[in-house]
């Protein structure tokens, strides 16, 4: 509770979560607020500009751009989460369970961690994905298994930290086994830890969900997503530059809006860092960027 006293006393943090909590809000709802059928074609209303009743334009087929970024914003949003759930269902368990028991398997696990961690996250995503097929469910597994190395490692460095303290000693003492001991004690003390990096890294699946459809590895169309629609309008800069506005929008508040979140989470655990976030805001987004 005082971490969510803490947290709700930033506004700047609380500003983005609620602006993060708002992009769920139309994933969910993207089906009844759309103002038409986005996938409605109508070949003579063809890269129409902004106007009352197509407020971002409508595309080279006639469809309308806001009703397709909403739409967009609801395949993006269950990518991107499915994706991280995937993670850390597989890596937290692995990584506590490596981190408290150590040994031969702590070994054989970090190395494979690292030697997956040499290679830039993008290029194993588009690895998984050409394997897999590109499709959503294609990009869930690449993302997924992209971003595995990350969580397996704060997973155990955070269950080496907790290992050593007296209520975990207390515990192998009463004849408590290691998978109660995992359960009980361990995850419980982490969660709040793996939360925040959880929510840190939610930008980074954005991204990578996002550069696979703009090479054209992701979402297929005619189904609508941030990335995809990036790919699609930029062939028509020149004549119909409006059309990169509302992916552009959607995509950078969403990554900027779950990056100050997940900042003010960090803050809220461990209240040194105060200040600190814009210095560490604009490095993480530009090397996203310039990695993407």
């Amino acid at each position: 509770m005082e971490i969510l006293r803490r947290y709700a006393c930033d506004r700047v943090g609380l500003f983005f979560g609620i602006i993060l909590l708002g992009f769920y809000a139309v994933a969910i709802t993207a089906q009844w607020i759309t103002p038409v059928d986005p996938f409605e074609t109508n070949l003579s209303e063809g890269l129409q500009p902004p106007s009352a009743a197509h407020w971002f334009g409508t595309d080279q087929f006639g469809r309308d751009t806001f009703s397709r970024v909403i739409l967009a914003t609801q395949v993006t949003a269950k990518i991107t989460t499915v994706s991280l759930l995937f993670s850390l269902l597989i890596g937290v368990p692995i990584g506590m369970m490596v981190g408290y028991l150590g040994g031969i398997a702590d070994a054989v696990v970090m190395r494979l961690t690292d030697m997956l961690l040499i290679f830039p996250t993008i290029m194993i995503a588009i690895i998984i994905v050409v394997v897999v097929g590109p499709s959503q469910n294609g990009v869930i597994i690449a993302l997924g298994l992209s971003q595995l190395p990350n969580f397996i490692r704060i997973a155990r460095s955070a269950a080496l930290s907790v290992r050593r303290e007296l209520y975990v000693e207390a515990a192998v003492a009463a004849g408590a086994s290691w998978p109660d001991i995992l359960l009980r004690h361990i995850l419980h003390n982490i969660s709040g830890p793996i939360i925040v990096k959880s929510t840190l890294a939610l930008p980074g699946f954005v991204i990578g969900a996002s550069s696979l459809s703009y090479l054209g590895l992701g979402v297929q169309p005619p189904t609508p997503e941030w990335g995809q629609m990036l790919h699609e309008a930029k062939d028509f800069l020149t004549n119909a530059p409006y059309l990169i506005v509302g992916p552009a929008i959607a995509l950078s508040l969403f990554v900027l809006a779950a990056n100050m979140a997940g900042d003010s989470l960090n803050e809220s655990l461990d209240p040194k860092l105060k200040g600190r976030r814009i210095k560490r805001i604009v490095p993480r987004l530009t090397g996203r960027i310039a990695t993407s």
